[in-house]
């Protein structure tokens, strides 16, 4: 600003100097023109009256003084007589001469013209003398201007001193100008946030603008500090959210991604995502062809992404502002667990509807062949046996998909009371003594007492669960064995057997109800697959945890802490 004002006042200064330069030197060039033509008059006047009182010889002796002066003198009839510049004979007539015309006329005449016989413009003065003749003296006027022309350099020097000066106190004018406002700027945050108005010096012409100034301030403050503190809400939120959440542009530029988008879409965390291309965090061709769809069409668009071993929900939605399109808004959800449970629940209703369907099967075909008729009669008691464990498998059946509900309703914990699991596993192995005696399994318990908070009928089942289906899945001559120990306050009970062991690739849903590894065993083993998924949700219901190892052939560890 202050170079701005520097030059303002630095222009407006030289250009008043050059216009009254201008002006002066007209002036003067005017004047100086004026005091040359008068001094010609004067010249001609004198030599006229010296001329009256002596010869023409005369005139020469006179002009010789004055080596830039002619002196013509030429009779009434315009014949010129005597020229101290050029041979008379090869002069023309004068009579035309605007300067002998009104010499003629009124006595004296003058006139700037062009010289025919100098070759110049020149000024004429002409003079009537007594006898009718006239004198006309002549002076070139490159003459006159080349007097004014010595005196410009002096003129031109005194401009430029006139410049210097100009510029030096435009400069000191222009800092002192400026000063108030640059008071203004140095202490602007004073002024915007503790009002100091009256302890600097400021032009009162600009009290109003600061005013204001400050006033707008105070304003935007306000909004900043609202905007910040929402700008903080919407991050903290956004940050804290399970869900991916991500705002693109119309070209698919990211303009904002959560910590959830980047981890759900494995993106670099060291890299920042914002403003680059959606492509460069995801180049997954569904995703990307469904937002340009949004973003094309306008409308909602959902799929479910198989992402990085994740099952993904996509959600994308246009953005506008003002009805006019901003970009969209793409929010992942993990879809994962809602997959398995939901794979989980087809399965499980197969499963229910396949270990239901075959005793009544059974059941109704034996029922069937007894009503018609058809049956011997030592037959019907070896159908009706088998229609007995069949009725009783499906009672089992039923009776373990209701316990199973029933824990899973997470019903609250007022039924805790101190058991020994020690004594419950002792029982246990006494009752399931009989059937491992049957394949020849050495069935044992090891540990000591050991007390803990429990549901006991619970309890019961997890340990009956677990010893009966390591000796379900234990070949002859096997050997199931029973630990009951303490740790931390916490009850352990681990069930280890020589049986067939479990693959790896079946490890992770032997928990699961229904689930069965070997289903050609099964049809030996009568199995439900619900006793695991039974202890699973007992151990959970007691804040508890299970851990498995197994290795085929070899047999298998359970851990369960309570």
């Amino acid at each position: 600003m202050k170079k701005r004002i520097y030059l303002n006042l630095l222009l407006v200064t030289t250009m008043a100097v050059l216009i009254t330069t201008g002006l002066l030197v007209v002036i003067f060039y005017n004047f100086h023109i004026d005091k040359e033509k008068e001094s010609i008059k004067d010249y001609a006047n004198v030599t006229a009256n010296y001329l009256e009182l002596s010869n023409i010889n005369s005139i020469e002796k006179i002009v010789n003084n004055n080596p830039n002066i002619r002196a013509t003198l030429i009779n009434k009839n315009g014949e010129v007589i005597f020229d101290t510049n050029k041979d008379v004979i090869n002069m023309d007539n004068h009579s035309n001469r605007p300067e002998f015309i009104e010499a003629i006329k009124k006595g004296t005449g003058e006139s700037i013209r062009y010289s025919t016989t100098l070759d110049k413009d020149t000024y004429y003065y002409a003079v009537l003398l007594s006898n009718g003749n006239i004198l006309r003296i002549a002076e070139e006027t490159d003459n006159m201007l080349s007097v004014f022309l010595s005196i410009l350099p002096g003129v031109f020097i005194i401009i430029f001193l006139i410049l210097f000066v100009s510029m030096s106190a435009s400069s000191l004018l222009s800092s002192k100008i400026l000063k108030p406002i640059n008071n203004i700027a140095d202490n602007m945050e004073s002024l915007l946030t503790k009002n100091e108005l009256n302890t600097l010096e400021i032009y009162d012409e600009l009290l109003p603008f600061i005013k204001t100034l400050v006033k707008q301030s105070e304003k935007i403050n306000s909004q900043l500090r609202d905007i910040t503190e929402k700008a903080d809400i919407m991050d903290t939120i956004m940050s804290n959210m399970n869900e991916g959440l991500i705002l693109v542009d119309n070209d698919k530029y990211i303009l904002s991604i959560n910590k959830s988008g980047m981890d759900l879409l494995q993106g670099n965390s060291q890299m920042d995502y914002t403003s680059k291309s959606f492509i460069n965090i995801c180049r997954n061709i569904k995703i990307n062809n469904a937002i340009d769809e949004v973003l094309k069409n306008k409308n909602n668009n959902e799929l479910i992404l198989n992402l990085n071993s994740k099952y993904i929900y996509v959600f994308i939605s246009p953005v506008f502002t003002n009805n006019k399109p901003l970009g969209a808004i793409v929010l992942l959800i993990d879809y994962t667990e809602k997959h398995k449970i939901e794979q989980m629940r087809k399965e499980f209703s197969a499963n229910v509807s396949h270990e239901l369907k075959t005793p009544l099967t059974s059941i109704n075909g034996y029922a069937e062949i007894i009503e018609g008729g058809i049956a011997k009669e030592d037959d019907i008691k070896k159908f009706a046996s088998i229609i007995r464990k069949e009725g009783t498998r499906l009672l089992n059946l039923i009776d373990s998909i209701i316990r199973l509900s029933k824990i899973e309703e997470n019903e609250p914990k007022k039924d805790f009371q101190p058991i020994d699991i020690y004594s419950i596993g002792k029982n246990i192995i006494d009752n399931l003594n009989l059937i491992a005696k049957d394949k020849n399994i050495h069935l044992s318990i090891a540990g000591q007492k050991t007390i803990i908070q429990g549901n006991k009928p619970m309890l019961e089942e997890l340990i009956y669960n677990l010893l009966d289906n390591a000796i379900k899945y234990t070949d002859a001559n096997g050997t199931v064995k029973l630990e009951i120990s303490s740790e931390h306050s916490r009850g352990i009970i681990k069930v280890i057997d020589t049986g067939i062991g479990i693959p790896v690739e079946h490890q992770d849903r032997i928990f699961e109800r229904f689930y069965i590894v070997d289903k050609s065993r099964n049809k030996k083993t009568q199995s439900t697959g619900l006793g695991l998924s039974i202890v699973k949700h007992i151990v959970e219901y007691h804040n508890g945890n299970i851990n498995l190892f197994s290795a085929p052939s070899k047999g298998t560890e359970i851990i369960v802490k309570i």
